[in-house]
């Protein structure tokens, strides 16, 4: 090789390790960075005349990415279904607590005892009637709790939907940056960092795909094809709900409750060939739109039950908004039950009717506890009814729980690997700058031999 060839190859592994420096430089500049992927010069050899720099690429597995956003999405349907259950259960109560419809329900079956034993008591023909009424009470409350979960629900799905439709903006915009980038020369991996960073966001909301384009844009589209960013943003279309009740279900089956759609295409889960399951879009659908109101039929159908029992007696001791119970409008009763009248003093009426039945004039014999038996009786297959519906709800809750320790740990796994790939080793970006120091070195030794050899000619 000529010595203008050595110097030319010189020159250009200068070059090459000046640029390598510059990317190892920027890795350990960005060491903490959140979203940072760690960077690799690309070097190619340039015929006779030594390397040239290519590329600087990013260090970053394609496949672990949509992989672990996949579990992201999972984890935050999960996390999202975990914690709304735990709340609704506490509403129920537990059996052998003390809270809750099981608490009160409880309450009243001692008090009932209680009164069944001393049936003259005034004292404990009252308390009774009290807890009767916080039985009442508790399941208004428990039915009440979950529909504001589903309205809660609601309005997460609108927070959630909306944030996607940005994050489907800014993604859009990126990609038309990250072209101009790339048509110009310039580097795009700042931009790609950051459009990674949305996309992540984006993953929580729903799961999708992403497909590549050899500018380095992106089209991103659920599971089922449906494309949310591609020439254009397609927006997820939703209406959300000011409050929810009993009565209120989804636009296709003759309700008020929105659905969201992608260019008319409902997603909801169950909706057809497009919907989504995972994400918190999907979580919060299920919850409002199925969970929620099988739990809540599930309250209602025991507060039917119960009144009914006693209907069956002959003393209609509940009664829906002061009418009598009507086993065809059962939605919403555990909302709307209430103590007869005609026990309650707060409302002119009498306790000791409890006793002597709710037809009685005047007050009966103080010792006679035959209605009272009748009533405890009735009473007695209820408290494992009520644990059958708890046991339900309790075992749904825990199902999630254990669901979302499980997409949880997954996730984890997944991040990690893709940490160990993509974020920046402090101590291996240390030890590439020394080696890049001495490649540097020897380079610049070579340029000056030449440059020495070159000066002896010129004298000679």
């Amino acid at each position: 090789m000529s010595l203008f060839g050595s110097l030319s190859v010189a020159r250009a592994g200068m070059s090459a390790t000046g640029a390598r420096a510059q990317t190892a430089s920027s890795n350990i500049a960005n060491v903490s960075t959140p979203g940072y992927v760690r960077r690799e010069t690309v070097l190619s050899q340039s015929g006779a005349s030594g390397v040239t720099v290519t590329d600087v690429s990013r260090s970053q597995d394609r496949i672990l990415v949509q992989s672990r956003r996949d579990a992201q999405s999972q984890s935050a349907r999960s996390e999202v279904v975990n914690s709304v259950l735990s709340r609704a259960l506490s509403a129920f109560g537990e059996p052998g607590g003390d809270g809750g419809v099981f608490g009160a329900f409880t309450q009243f079956e001692s008090d009932l005892q209680t009164l069944r034993s001393t049936p003259e008591s005034d004292a404990a023909q009252l308390i009774t009637v009290d807890s009767l009424k916080d039985l009442t009470r508790a399941l208004t409350d428990a039915s009440e709790d979950l529909q504001v979960e589903r309205t809660n629900a609601d309005a997460r799905i609108a927070t959630d939907i909306s944030q996607a439709n940005d994050l489907a903006k800014d993604i859009f915009e990126l990609n038309s940056d990250i072209r101009t980038a790339d048509a110009n020369a310039r580097d795009t991996t700042a931009l790609l960092d950051q459009r990674d960073q949305l996309l992540d966001q984006l993953a929580e909301k729903l799961p999708f795909d992403v497909i590549y384009e050899n500018t380095g844009a992106v089209q991103v589209r659920t599971g089922t094809g449906l494309i949310l960013v591609g020439a254009t943003v397609n927006q997820i279309e939703f209406t959300p709900a000011n409050k929810i009740g009993p009565l209120d279900t989804t636009t296709d089956l003759g309700g008020r409750l929105s659905i969201p759609t992608i260019d008319g295409i409902p997603i909801a889960p169950g909706s057809g060939g497009h919907a989504i399951t995972e994400g918190r879009i999907a979580a919060y659908l299920e919850l409002r739109d199925t969970t929620l109101p099988q739990q809540s039929q599930a309250l209602d159908g025991y507060a039917l039950e119960l009144a009914t029992a006693f209907d069956a007696l002959g003393e209609p001791l509940l009664l829906d908004n002061g009418n009598p119970v009507d086993p065809l409008n059962m939605i919403g009763l555990s909302e709307r039950l209430t103590v007869n009248p005609l026990i309650d003093p707060s409302r002119g009426g009498v306790p000791s009717r409890l006793r002597d039945g709710l037809a009685a004039a005047v007050p009966g014999a103080p010792g006679n506890d035959t209605l009272l038996t009748q009533l405890a009786d009735t009473l007695a297959p209820f408290s494992d009814k009520l644990s059958i519906v708890i046991s339900d709800v309790s075992t749904t809750a825990l199902r999630a729980e254990r669901i979302h320790s499980g997409n949880l740990a997954r996730e984890i796994t997944l991040s990690e690997a893709e940490a160990e790939l993509s974020a920046v080793d402090l101590d291996y970006e240390l030890q590439s700058l020394l080696a890049i120091e001495q490649a540097y070195s020897a380079n610049a030794r070579v340029i000056q031999t030449i440059s020495d050899m070159l000066d002896t000619l010129a004298r000679i």
